[in-house]
């Protein structure tokens, strides 16, 4: 997974690079955003279960943007009768489609799509007089199940907007629907969580993201009317 996130960022720095000093063009990248879910902060100060930290970079081609998230997850539950502990990671690979790519202050609304992977581990810890009825005297016992290398994938639907703040600054959700999760390399414990997707209760669920990003641009974005013609220059820059 981690090479996977050093692969996106190699291949997003170097189209920056060949973009900041290429030839200019409709479907040449104009520049990256790279941002983070402010929503981390709330977990790790106020949630005894769930810790994350998400990271998402998207670069702008023409009215596309290619995207790839990257999170590492925590989750632990502490209960009378057992434990249960889950970390891992998670990245999302798309592309989304913007329907406000003519707006002058360069705000986007979006829809797109997303394929998703979770790499985790996980283990429960459990009392076996909780497990087995205690009025019949059965001895009490700290049992343990775990996996150890989990992998799971998914599918996402996903819409949401982007509000330019102030300068390259923006502010913006992201909507969405899971479906089709495939768990992998379980032994004899289910996942109770999956980094990324949430509760393994179903094979779909929803989520939603708070995201603050910023853009880096390396030239000014071209507006198209019919026949490729330039009709406007947005200042990036």
């Amino acid at each position: 997974m981690r090479s996977t996130l050093k692969y996106i960022f190699s291949v997003l720095l170097l189209t920056y690079g060949a973009a900041a000093f290429g030839q200019v063009g409709k479907y040449a990248p104009t520049s990256i955003r790279i941002g983070a879910d402010p929503g981390t902060l709330g977990y790790m100060v106020f949630s005894e279960k769930r810790n994350f930290f998400e990271v998402e970079a998207e670069m702008d081609i023409d009215r596309f943007f290619v995207v790839a998230d990257y999170g590492v997850s925590s989750f632990d539950l502490n209960e009378d009768s057992y434990t249960y502990e889950n970390d891992g990671s998670y990245l999302r690979l798309g592309a989304d489609i913007n329907f406000m790519d003519k707006d002058p202050d360069q705000n986007v609304a979006f829809f797109g799509l997303r394929y998703a992977m979770s790499s985790f581990k996980d283990q429960l810890d459990y009392n076996t007089s909780a497990i087995i009825q205690s009025e019949i005297g059965w001895p009490s016992g700290l049992e343990s199940v775990e996996n150890d290398k989990v992998s799971a994938n998914w599918y996402e639907m996903v819409a949401g907007i982007k509000i330019r703040i102030v300068k390259q600054l923006y502010f913006g959700f992201t909507a969405r629907f899971k479906l089709k999760l495939d768990v992998e390399r379980t032994d004899s414990l289910r996942p109770y969580y999956v980094p990324g997707f949430g509760k393994h209760i179903n094979n779909s669920a929803f989520g939603f993201n708070y995201y603050v990003s910023y853009k880096l641009p390396f030239r000014k974005k071209q507006v198209y009317i019919e026949n490729d013609k330039v009709i406007e220059k947005k200042g990036n820059k």
